[in-house]
């Protein structure tokens, strides 16, 4: 059997105190990382899609216009001869390649969002051990220490308690 040699009783509860609120905010912790990952695969899922084909549907819109520009422009005469056009056609190259970059992101988004579950799953199978120690045995731990703590009160009750045979009757009593 081994033996133990407990100095302060109220260290032990200080312990106790410190583990209960290192259980309340590692779960809580938990919660909200798993909230935040929630948050995120949805926004990757299901809010970027949209948002993408939006702005292609915009570059296209944005392309129509300034190719549309450049032909009026190449369409008038000043003085007999055509103008250069520089800022239309300036324009219509920076508006093809942000429709190029908008159809990019398309695919892109798509294999975020696979590389996301591959991620979080990862993520999950590694924090389900902490989950578990903080669900389950922190809660165990706490019972144990709070056993303790009572077992060692009411010992230290007994050790202190007077011996009643070492205790001499008071005088005039025999």
């Amino acid at each position: 059997m081994s033996s133990v040699h407990v100095t302060s009783i109220s260290a032990v509860r200080a312990f106790r105190a410190a583990l209960v609120e290192f259980a309340d905010e590692s779960s809580a912790a938990l919660g909200e990382m798993a909230a935040q990952i929630h948050r995120a695969l949805d926004w990757v899922e299901h809010e970027q899609p949209p948002y993408w084909q939006q702005q292609i549907r915009l570059a296209f819109d944005e392309v129509a216009e300034a190719r549309l520009r450049l032909d009026t422009c190449l369409m008038r005469t000043v003085g007999g001869q055509r103008p250069g056009c520089i800022e239309e056609k300036q324009d219509l190259a920076r508006a093809r390649k942000r429709l190029e970059y908008c159809q990019s992101m398309v695919p892109k988004d798509k294999s975020w969002v696979i590389r996301f579950h591959r991620e979080t799953d990862e993520y999950r199978g590694r924090m389900g051990s902490l989950a578990r120690i903080v669900e389950v045995d922190l809660p165990a731990m706490i019972a144990i220490i709070e056993n303790t703590v009572t077992a060692l009160e009411k010992y230290a009750e007994v050790a202190a308690a007077p011996d009643p045979r070492s205790v001499s009757p008071p005088p005039g009593e025999s």
